[in-house]
């Protein structure tokens, strides 16, 4: 008999989020949970399965998804987009679990040491930048990045290549032209061009690696529908704009975020095309 998983049909949704040991966004709260959460009250019915670093913490979520949907059908796989090997493993298992892949979210991500540059604060408090400072934090978030066991910058792997590994590996799953995929990207509104450098694309010599690792999975987005369209799966990036989560306190302190909350809220409620 075949120690092999049954494949079932079709998994409607795989949710992938990674817990690395940085500042991070997280599966188990915030956008994460949050995201799970909306889905289910919309359909209790679908394949939902959590794509995580730490299984322990997958094994709560899944239990408080459980608690509020009982009749759901939600499983957990153990993937680390920060690692390679952690990728092609957990693609294996879903490949032998599931044939076809509805829609895959691509949540995970790290910002390593966030620190605030107190020099460009001050400056762009007195320049014509000042809201798009707040908007997007251009020049003010810098990052300590480090080198993976794989040999590449820790962010650009598990922010971008990490995903785009992934997604080759669940090629068969997701290419359906009868009916077809989606891959949505958790971008930002830091993922800035400046930041970026084809002759760098790992930011292996600056100091917003995060930035410009949101920036190339734009770009990667892009390129997919390039050559992904015609097979049937198509890619999208999406900005939940400023969420509190852990990685966002992990940045500054509650009573700051207090303190600028009026002024994000004037920069999300400018009429479009306003000089910031």
């Amino acid at each position: 008999m075949s120690s092999k998983v049954q494949a079932v049909p079709y998994l409607r949704t795989l949710y992938l989020q990674t817990t690395p040991s940085y500042k991070r966004t997280s599966g188990y709260c915030g956008i994460g949970l949050a995201l799970c959460e909306r889905l289910l009250s919309q359909n209790d019915q679908i394949r939902l399965c959590l794509a995580c670093r730490n299984m322990q913490r997958a094994v709560s979520a899944r239990s408080a998804l459980l608690s509020s949907h009982p009749s759901a059908d939600i499983s957990i796989v153990q993937i680390d987009v920060g690692s390679i090997k952690s990728v092609l493993q957990g693609t294996k298992i879903l490949k032998e679990r599931y044939k076809q892949i509805d829609y895959l979210y691509l949540n995970a991500g790290v910002m390593p040491n966030p620190q605030i540059s107190i020099k460009a604060f001050v400056k762009g408090l007195f320049s014509r930048k000042v809201l798009s400072m707040f908007a997007t934090g251009e020049g003010l978030l810098t990052q300590k990045d480090s080198v993976t066991k794989d040999g590449l910058q820790k962010v650009f792997e598990t922010n971008v290549f990490g995903h785009f590994i992934l997604i080759k590996e669940l090629e068969p799953l997701l290419c359906n032209l009868d009916n077809p995929s989606q891959v949505i990207w958790t971008s930002s509104s830091n993922a800035r061009r400046s930041a970026f450098s084809l002759s760098d694309y790992q930011h292996k010599e600056g100091q917003e690696s995060y930035s410009s690792s949101k920036y190339a999975t734009d770009l990667l987005s892009v390129a997919l529908n390039r050559h992904y369209n015609t097979k049937g799966l198509f890619s999208s990036v999406v900005c939940p704009g400023l969420v509190m989560t852990n990685l966002t306190y992990g940045i500054l302190p509650s009573f700051f975020w207090t303190l600028i909350m009026p002024v994000m809220w004037l920069v999300n409620n400018l009429p479009k095309g306003s000089p910031i």
